[in-house]
């Protein structure tokens, strides 16, 4: 019988996502204040899109609680993804807004109940092993956004962001100032901005756009202003007006990090 704390990681997983899209603000993102670089998005949306994951969440806990990160999970866990995708498109009428969440939680909740843990350097560890592994299932046919940019410029995106353990979200849990309040959150998302290569970003733009957000971003974090007190800031979010620019895979990445520090 499955632990019911592993069965709540589920609820917890959307709860991330709510969470997410609720934090405000975020500049090219859909927020509570604004639907950023979105025509077709807002926050209520993104509401009903997380709920739709819920039971698709749920299926990959039990799955893979305690069972081996082995290529039979890998491609089970891909099975139930391409599911808990289709319930979202129909939730929000075929717009994308949590695919690449999908990825990333469902990898995150699989690793957890696998492995039984919560140790952070273990689960990161879980799902480099697990997301490296092919899933012969996946059909390559449709290029995603994330495959075009990586055609385009060697950009890896979010499979790459797994691949590599989260290292972008380790270092967003290690960014640790005295307080964990609300302007190291908007740090946090800042530090995923200079850091991630997000491929929503390259798509919607350009290589040097992506450089150049991900300075200014940069600049805003090792200041020691506040962050909505910081001039920088009011630019940054011209700048994503400027160039229709949505740091989709930094949301991603935002999410799971207010997931994971949140697990115990």
């Amino acid at each position: 019988m499955i632990e019911t704390k592993y069965l709540k990681l589920a609820q917890q997983a959307v709860t991330a996502l709510k969470w997410e899209v609720s934090f405000s603000p975020k500049p090219g993102l859909v927020d509570a204040k604004s639907n950023g670089s979105h025509t077709d998005m807002d926050i209520d949306l993104f509401y009903k899109s997380a709920d739709s994951l819920l039971a698709g969440f749920e299926e990959m806990i039990q799955v893979s609680y305690q069972h081996p990160l082995d290529l039979a999970l890998r491609e089970e866990i891909g099975r139930i993804g391409r599911v808990a995708e289709k319930d979202m498109f129909t939730a929000t009428n075929g717009i994308n807004t949590h695919k690449g969440a999908i990825w990333s939680m469902g990898l995150l909740v699989s690793v957890i109940s696998s492995l039984q843990t919560d140790d952070l350097e273990t689960i990161f560890a879980g799902v480099k092993k697990l997301s490296r592994m092919p899933d012969k299932y996946v059909q390559t046919t449709k290029k995603t956004h994330g495959m075009i940019t990586k055609q385009k410029y060697a950009l890896n995106g979010a499979k790459g962001e797994a691949q590599s353990g989260f290292a972008n979200v380790s270092k967003v849990l290690s960014f640790q100032p005295e307080a964990d309040d609300y302007d190291t959150w908007l740090k946090r998302l800042l530090l995923l901005y200079s850091n991630v290569n997000d491929t929503n970003v390259v798509y919607r733009s350009n290589l040097q756009v992506l450089q150049e957000f991900q300075t200014l971003s940069a600049q805003i974090v090792v200041s020691k202003q506040t962050v909505l007190d910081n001039p920088k800031f009011q630019i940054l979010q011209k700048f994503t007006q400027k160039y229709n620019i949505s740091p989709g895979g930094c949301a991603d990445l935002f999410a799971a990090s207010y997931f994971l520090k949140h697990l115990n």
